[in-house]
């Protein structure tokens, strides 16, 4: 009897919420990238992603995954405001130590060059920032400044150390350290601070806000550089911001559905990336990682942005970003593929050998998909909460109307047999 053992992992998308920033962590070795899903941490691999480890440990909803800058850690905050510092160079990723900086909600944390001091902010019911020694917890200075949420901190990565701070207030505030303290406030932006981040060279640090403007800073003394596009930078907020390796340059996502490159020393547009025209097309998240450009949607895709073509991503990974509820499996040709239905309402097929994935086509269930099954015409069977039930041509992937049935009660449960039939079991009846 042969022991069972994980061959593959179909890791699923960041979990998203609309108006809210997601951050995407990145590898100082270059090699991975971090999101969060649920209780998960999501480490994937940037060349390529089918490649995924997944980190379980957390009891409650983590928000942010970072890498320490030595590469060998990963901290993780949750809703609690529980932080979790773990290895990341074996397998069972072991705990290496845990703090709990304010009972609240960690909603972005910042580590220092030196991988040895830890900066986290949220929203705790005490205070709205904390910062500490990564191997003890004791206090290396005073996060204050903020009478709102903190979301989004950094710490410049060169000496002498600087912090920075992002707020619902509306403000931003710089810190001098260790130990760090608060310098002052900047009060430029009009709406939500959505981020705060500091150029790899330390030279300067940006801050994006809902009100749609990026402003440019000096990082050593915290003086107004310029504003990104004279006045506003998009159309929309701004959820998050990425500068490139080499400090030039500044990636910028936005609620307008757009994506931006800056030329930050020039003050101007390198490039506009168009992400669609739907709601979901909304961008929440961004990282610039070596030659990689990524950025998150609403609908939870994370998409890799084309330089030499703005309007068309190099690639897009998809997959499911609420829970699956059912599964079957199903060869077609000769290939060996995975249906899985979930949550947000979605049927999703995966090639069982390389995790390659893609949802159906056409106006599908608009409820939970509750039960599936292949029928011997190679039809997938579907059942859903929204009262139907679906039979959708395998070699097509195509939902069309006239293929649902519409049934009085909530369908729960189904099964296929021989000869096209298909029992239903709904809530009270068959």
């Amino acid at each position: 009897k042969m022991p069972y053992e994980i061959k593959k992992v179909f890791a699923s998308l960041p979990q998203v919420e609309r108006g809210v920033s997601k951050i995407i962590g990145g590898d100082p070795k270059g090699n991975n990238f971090l999101y969060t899903n649920g209780k998960c941490v999501v480490i994937r691999n940037i060349d390529n992603p089918a490649i995924a480890d997944i980190y379980t440990e957390h009891a409650h909803q983590v928000v942010v995954a970072k890498y320490a800058p030595s590469g060998f850690y990963i901290a993780s905050g949750d809703v609690s405001g529980k932080l979790r510092i773990w290895d990341t160079t074996q397998k069972e990723h072991l705990l290496k130590y845990e703090y709990q900086p304010f009972a609240g909600k960690i909603k972005d944390l910042a580590w220092t060059e030196d991988s040895k001091r830890i900066a986290v902010v949220g929203e705790g019911r005490e205070k709205f920032g904390a910062v500490f020694l990564w191997d003890s917890g004791s206090s290396v200075g005073e996060i204050t400044g903020h009478n709102k949420v903190i979301n989004s901190v950094d710490i410049k990565q060169t000496r002498p150390y600087r912090l920075a701070t992002g707020s619902d207030d509306n403000c931003a505030a710089f810190f001098e350290g260790p130990p760090f303290k608060f310098k002052f406030t900047l009060s430029d932006h009009t709406r939500f601070v959505n981020c705060v981040r500091f150029s790899p060279d330390g030279n300067r640090f940006a801050t994006a806000s809902a009100d749609g403007q990026i402003f440019v800073y000096d990082g050593k003394t915290g003086e107004k550089v310029c504003a990104l596009g004279g006045g506003k930078a998009h159309d929309g907020g701004i959820y998050a911001i990425s500068w490139s390796p080499d400090s030039n340059q500044l990636l910028s996502a936005s609620g307008d559905k757009t994506a931006k490159i800056w030329d930050v020393g020039a003050n101007s547009i390198v490039n506009t990336f168009n992400m669609g025209s739907n709601v979901l097309d909304q961008q929440l998240g961004c990282l610039w990682q070596k030659d990689h450009l990524l950025t998150v949607s609403l609908s939870g895709y994370i998409n890799y942005l084309d330089k030499n073509n703005p309007n068309k991503p190099l690639r897009v990974i998809k997959g499911h970003s609420k829970s699956i509820q059912c599964l079957t499996v199903h060869k077609n040709g000769g290939k060996s593929y995975i249906y899985s239905g979930s949550n947000d309402d979605y049927a999703h097929y995966w090639d069982s050998e390389t995790g390659e994935n893609d949802g159906f086509s056409g106006k599908g269930h608009t409820n939970q998909v509750s039960r599936m099954a292949v029928d011997e015409m190679d039809q997938l069977v579907t059942c859903s909460m929204d009262d139907t039930v679906r039979y959708t041509n395998l070699s097509k992937r195509d939902y069309s109307g006239q293929d649902a049935v519409k049934m009085d009660v909530q369908p729960k449960c189904l099964a296929v047999g021989p000869g096209g039939y298909t029992v239903v079991l709904c809530i009270g009846q068959v």
